[in-house]
């Protein structure tokens, strides 16, 4: 279980004291990494520690929880609103925080709140992993004397071989590599490459012609004719014509 580090602030030390003790009894997905009894060594321990979540007080002599936030830029953290006053439910939601507890604390509400944590982390990891792959228009193609780069753009067709697998690049040329074609179905986008076959992968881009000979084949802009499965005839109709302008 991932572990996310944690910081609370708050001038009353009991409350503290009680903040620490549910989380560590009752919140294994928290690690309390610091604490601070002022705004002002609030901010210091952010960015000393840089927590994944801070649980604030609001009601604070000096400076209280919300002007505390206002003078941190660039905030990558989750924020609790800890208070004894319901009142401030709306200024808490505009400072942008995961979640705002009454005191005295209670638990179903923590856990709620520490689940809502949890959850914006696991979907910023999601997005920024789509984003990351999204990214990538490369295959690495491994080989006995190293490996070779391929955009994903020069990839006319990839065709299996047993264990390995044929691809076809633009200008005539072969790679073979130690992949099966199932494996670089998953690493290929989908909105671009289309398993006709158990045998073949083609990237719809160099699609040049269908024709029902032989139950069905496609012919490739290299003039390549490859064979489509009669289970996958009607898909790859629709799919090719989800990615085509048709005349009126």
């Amino acid at each position: 279980m991932q572990k996310f580090q944690a910081l609370i602030i708050d001038d009353e030390e009991d409350s503290r004291s009680n903040t620490r003790s549910m989380l560590q009894n009752y919140c294994p997905e928290i690690e309390v990494i610091g604490e601070a009894s002022s705004g002002m060594e609030g901010k210091l321990k952010i960015q000393e520690l840089k927590p994944h979540v801070v649980f604030l007080d609001i009601n604070m002599p000096g400076m209280n929880g919300f002007q505390m936030l206002e003078g941190i830029y660039n905030r990558d953290f989750c924020v609790i609103f800890l208070t004894a006053y319901s009142e401030h439910g709306i200024t808490a939601v505009k400072a942008g925080a995961t979640d705002y507890l009454l005191k005295p604390l209670m638990l179903s509400e923590l856990q709620g709140a520490v689940k809502k944590v949890v959850q914006h982390y696991e979907a910023k990891a999601t997005s920024t992993t789509t984003k990351h792959d999204a990214d990538k228009k490369v295959v690495l193609i491994n080989h006995s004397k190293g490996f070779t780069l391929v955009e994903f753009k020069d990839i006319v067709w990839l065709e299996a071989s047993d264990n390995y697998t044929n691809l076809y690049l633009s200008g005539q040329k072969k790679i073979v590599a130690s992949k099966t074609l199932k494996e670089f179905e998953t690493i290929l986008p989908e909105s671009e490459f289309f398993r006709i076959h158990r045998s073949a992968l083609i990237n719809i881009a160099f699609v040049k012609e269908y024709s029902n000979n032989e139950g069905g084949e496609v012919i490739l802009s290299d003039g390549t004719h490859v064979q489509v499965s009669k289970a996958r005839v009607q898909e790859f109709s629709e799919f090719i014509k989800s990615k085509s302008v048709t005349p009126k």
